[in-house]
């Protein structure tokens, strides 16, 4: 992408005529030689922190429309890979990542990164240092290769992002810049400061440059419209809505989505999932990744009381897979200490009243090294006349060497004149002795009444788990090895009356080699203890100790192909053993495009899953999974991806047995065994018109099969009976533009 702009660019308070800036990776404008300079980088992967000058050389600077960064790699042609990849995909190049914390003060960041190829990755970077990668921002980068050093140029306006800007007495604002750079031959990361996201003071050591950002009053507009041709039911569907933005300034905005839904055109990955916990799926929808990081409340094991995927699901009365909405709202407000936000959605009510609301508030205080918040949340159910209502109180805290996250949890529920209240409490304290080495203790308590399913997600409730984890790394200068990470975890678990759950304790070790590949080895050692979620919750009984371990060879990414292996041997289920092994390959036959060929195969006589209301069953079973992906640029706005997935489980029973006091009685002459097949896939073109504005030509196809019938016929047969007898058979054009 490009832009010319006629700017006055500030830097560090000085002023410098800026000629016009296009964005096309060479940093050749006169802007650039007064832009802040970062020579000293520092080795942070391995974390060795050599400083060098030879490697990469960072820029920075502000304009009143927003902030520029630029980057010299000094690798020489021969020396350097050059791969597209998607938005968002798995960068296989050389490539430039950096962080930006616009406020300044640790109360969230952004995280960009662009390769050598063009491919781009954003993120969002919570308070507590996490990742979340469905947010998409709005920005323009551009790459440039000379003989001695490739470049890259990146430009994010002010308005792409919702931050308070942190004003000195002078007017201007400090921005915390920190930039790396991936070498992708050895593995190795340089960046500007000798932190890492996974160092808790990550923050309190970004660099800092200073802007003069102006007051800025924004109003956008996004409108979209879809047409659907399914194929099976014979039927068409055309759909329209929008995203209306307005942002006062920079640190204030209001959304509003009018019918949302149909903001996501990526088919979900294939969910084989017998176990008792659900699968948790991300969210792609445009109006729902928006300042997420102000929403953010961190518990331990997922826990979340804001799970978007919730909204728009399936119907209470079970007859809609997705639910149209109405519409939503949100708002952000960020102060000087105070941040306040909330958002209400509101779903169809469909003729049987299944439509469901959801409501969410948020208010967080914060100082330079702690902050405190408040998050509620209320769920309206009129067709199973359902009301739920969650809280939370969570605390932050982090210096040089600690870092501490705590929540409070609460959840009220009221469901046809009956009540519920359950509670829960999450912590999180994390001490670094050193770039290499820290020690990390987790709990997490939620009770056996505690409910956050209506708008969150949770593993399970009535639960406790402790997690101590140690992670200690040692790098080398010289030989075959670069760096050696060992990582010991010990767990203990048990439900909320102290009965003790099955828990693992693993001890992890990762060698980065030399040549760039790498190579894991784990050994788990779970502990007896009681399964009490199985058997439809109608009954519970002891597992027996497990013996796992796990072993994995990544080849170097440089050249046109790469590939993976691992192997697993496992004792599983009552009596149980288990091999499993994964093959996943990619070839780039050309920079622009790439094959991704993955296989999973696990085969053991030890899967164990309730066959019904205190029952269970031990199968000897074989599970098959792969994954095609083609991806590449037809043009240089026009994007093709295909992707085919099939897995397909064989279940043949082994045993059954009754759960009778806590203890497994065999049952004789029942046979539960399944065949459990579904393919999906998708062919993908999008043209790219600009941040926010694309045209989508998408076709899906999938289907699935189950039946009792196992090992009589063949997996490929039935792979072509089912595309020619599918469930799924569907064309969408989608077109969306940013006013």
């Amino acid at each position: 992408m490009r832009t010319r702009l006629l700017i006055l660019a500030l830097v560090s308070g000085q002023t410098v005529l800026a000629n016009e800036i296009q964005v096309d990776g060479k940093l050749d404008e006169a802007a650039w030689q007064g832009a802040a300079i970062y020579r000293d980088f520092y080795q942070v992967v391995p974390a060795t922190l050599m400083q060098t000058q030879n490697k990469v050389e960072g820029r920075a600077f502000a304009t009143a429309d927003g902030i520029y960064i630029g980057f010299k790699n000094w690798q020489k042609q021969g020396e350097r890979k050059k791969q597209y990849n998607l938005q968002d995909a798995f960068m296989q190049a050389d490539f430039n990542r950096f962080v930006i914390d616009f406020s300044g003060d640790g109360s969230g960041a952004y995280q960009f990164a662009v390769t050598l190829g063009g491919g781009v990755q954003d993120a969002v970077l919570t308070p507590q240092l996490t990742t979340d990668a469905d947010w998409d921002g709005i920005w323009q980068s551009a790459f440039y290769e000379y003989k001695d050093y490739w470049s890259s140029e990146v430009f994010i306006p002010w308005h792409s992002v919702s931050f308070k800007p942190n004003r000195t007495n002078d007017g201007m604002a400090n921005v915390g810049v920190s930039l790396q750079l991936y070498e992708l031959a050895t593995n190795h990361i340089y960046a500007s400061q000798p932190q890492t996201t996974s160092n808790s003071d990550f923050y309190l050591k970004m660099p800092k440059i200073q802007a003069s950002i102006p007051e800025q009053q924004q109003w956008a507009f996004i409108p979209y419209a879809t047409h659907q041709q399914d194929f099976v039911g014979e039927a068409s569907n055309t759909d329209m809505g929008f995203d209306l933005v307005f942002k006062p300034d920079h640190h204030q905005k209001l959304s509003l989505a009018v019918n949302p839904d149909f903001g996501q055109v990526d088919s979900d990955e294939l969910d084989l999932n017998y176990s008792t916990v659900e699968t948790l799926v991300t969210d792609k929808r445009p109006f729902f990744t928006q300042d997420i990081g102000v929403m953010n409340v961190n518990a331990e094991q997922n826990t979340k009381l804001i799970h978007t995927r919730r909204i728009g699901a399936g119907s209470d009365d079970g007859q809609k897979v997705i639910t149209p909405i109405d519409g939503a709202v949100r708002f952000i407000h960020q102060g000087d200490n105070w941040q306040f936000a909330g958002f209400a959605a509101l779903e169809e009510e469909l003729d049987s009243g299944a439509g469901k609301d959801f409501y969410v508030g948020r208010a967080r205080y914060r100082e330079d090294t702690w902050q405190s918040g408040v998050l509620v949340t209320h769920t309206e159910r009129p067709w199973r006349d359902r009301n739920a209502q969650t809280a939370a109180w969570d605390s932050q805290y982090q210096s040089d060497t600690w870092s501490w996250q705590s929540a409070l949890l609460a959840s009220a529920v009221t469901e046809r004149g009956e009540d519920s209240q359950g509670y829960g409490v999450s912590t999180n304290i994390k001490y670094q002795f050193d770039p290499n080495t820290h020690l990390t203790g987790r709990y997490l308590r939620l009770d056996d009444e505690f409910d956050n399913n209506d708008l969150g997600y949770r593993k399970r409730n009535n639960w406790r788990f402790n997690e101590l984890y140690f992670s200690h790394a040692v790098n080398y200068s010289s030989g075959f090895i670069n760096r050696i990470q060992y990582n010991v975890q010990l767990n203990y678990e048990s439900n909320d009356s102290g009965l003790k759950l099955p828990a693992t304790q693993s001890y992890w070790a990762s060698f980065i080699l030399a040549d760039g590949s790498s190579f894991d080895a784990s050994f788990d050692y779970q502990t007896a203890g009681w399964d009490d979620l199985i058997g439809a919750g109608l009954g519970q009984y002891e597992n027996r100790d497990l013996l796992k371990s796990w072993f994995f060879y990544g080849s170097p990414y440089t050249g046109s192909f790469s590939w993976a292996a691992s192997f697993r041997l496992d004792q599983e289920g009552i009596d149980g053993l288990a091999q499993q092994y994964a093959v996943d390959m990619t070839w780039m036959p050309h920079e622009n495009w790439s094959l991704k060929f993955n296989n999973f195969y696990r085969q053991g006589d030890g899967m164990v899953i309730a066959s019904g209301p205190g029952q269970v069953a031990e199968y000897d079973r074989r599970l098959f999974a792969n994954y095609i992906n083609v991806s590449g640029l037809l043009s240089d706005k026009l994007e093709l991806s295909m992707i085919f997935q099939w897995a397909i489980l064989d279940a043949d029973t082994k045993a059954v047995y009754d759960i009778r006091g806590h203890h497994l009685s065999p049952v004789s002459a029942v046979d539960n065994s399944f065949t459990d097949q579904r393919f999906t896939s998708q062919i993908k073109l999008r043209y790219r018109l600009g941040a926010y504005s694309d045209i989508y030509v998408v076709y899906n196809r999938g289907a699935g099969q189950f039946d009792q019938d196992v090992g009589s016929k063949e997996w490929l047969s039935e792979l072509n009976s089912m595309w020619q007898q599918r469930e799924q058979d569907q064309l969408t054009f989608k077109v969306r533009y940013l006013f």
